[in-house]
């Protein structure tokens, strides 16, 4: 929001965009324990972040809503387009699986006994048939752009963190598709899989440039101002969008945006906050006792950008 009024008071024209990405397993499971459908509790969590915005005051020009049969239509086209160009395939795979983070771990990204650095719970062992992206295809030509464009990436550390990935060692593809869940866009031609939370959310960029009444097309988000100027992210999905979403987009001949930037955790006692984990520090209190702009100033101007900043009311 900061970065949306200082590029207004320049004179720009802006579109910023918010949201939430409402599919997968995750939802799907917290859903089951509150006795209530994964559309329910999506709708209803939209309700809440939409209160919590307009009372941080934060103005943004759209709401993502990934469950949207617009953005829905903008999957498939992609899927549709990425497949007609052989880029993907079905094959099995095994790995150990985080239900947080929605994503399949590296060694790297968990502790002892395949427990998730970020989440602090085991990994779950797990062998699916899965439909694939051929990431590995457009592996050495991500790692040119990002090579190429030192600012694509923000800040240094992280990209540095990319390149590192990014070594011939790690080339590989990715699952595009879940078997473990119907929560989900339904992969086209076989209902028994939908597709990957990731694979969908990241076209949410995309289908919140459309007017109403424009047609739900990939060609039609490019004449409302794609690319984008900067992705503002957690880095915790770094390699989502910094690896497979520029790889998805160059598979179908859409440009990049121009810069990711990757923030760092909001912590407290050390520890990523988040409610999986039972450490949130609520914001509507916050902003009931100091107001947003305190708030706002806060957390925009006294944590260093791309570093981990560690919460107190002190």
């Amino acid at each position: 929001d900061v970065m949306a009024r200082f590029a207004k008071l320049r004179g720009a024209e802006v579109h910023f965009v918010t949201g939430m990405d409402e599919h997968g397993e995750k939802i799907a499971k917290t859903a089951e324990g509150r006795k209530t459908s994964p559309q329910e509790l999506v709708d209803e969590i939209a309700g809440e972040f939409q209160g919590l915005w307009e009372k941080l005051d934060i103005r943004h020009d759209h709401f993502a809503r990934t469950t949207s049969e617009v953005h829905k239509k903008l999957v498939y086209e992609m899927w549709q387009r990425c497949q007609d160009k052989g880029d993907i395939y079905k094959k099995a795979y095994s790995g150990h699986y985080c239900v947080g983070c929605e994503a399949y771990l590296d060694k790297d990204e968990m502790d002892e006994n395949n427990v998730c650095k970020i989440h602090r719970k085991e990994a779950e062992f797990r062998t699916e048939e899965n439909y694939f992206f051929r990431l590995s295809k457009y592996w050495e030509q991500v790692k040119a752009h990002v090579e190429a464009n030192n600012d694509f990436i923000l800040p240094k550390g992280r990209r540095n963190e990319i390149l590192y990935f990014l070594q011939d060692d790690n080339k590989r593809d990715f699952s595009i598709s879940r078997v473990s869940t119907n929560w989900g866009i339904p992969v086209p031609g076989d209902d028994s899989q939908v597709i990957y939370v990731w694979f969908d959310a990241l076209l949410g960029y995309m289908s919140s440039l459309l007017q109403p009444g424009d047609p739900p097309t990939l060609e039609m988000a490019l004449k409302r101002g794609w690319p984008a100027d900067v992705h503002v992210i957690g880095k915790d999905i770094l390699r989502f969008h910094a690896l497979y979403w520029p790889a998805m987009l160059m598979a179908v001949g859409l440009p990049l945006p121009k810069h990711v930037m990757s923030h760092g955790f909001l912590t407290k006692d050390g520890l990523k906050m988040g409610k999986s984990l039972g450490n949130v520090v609520e914001p509507i209190p916050l902003v009931e006792k100091f107001g947003p702009d305190a708030v706002r100033f806060f957390f925009s101007s006294c944590l260093f950008f791309g570093e981990d900043g560690d919460f107190s009311t002190e």
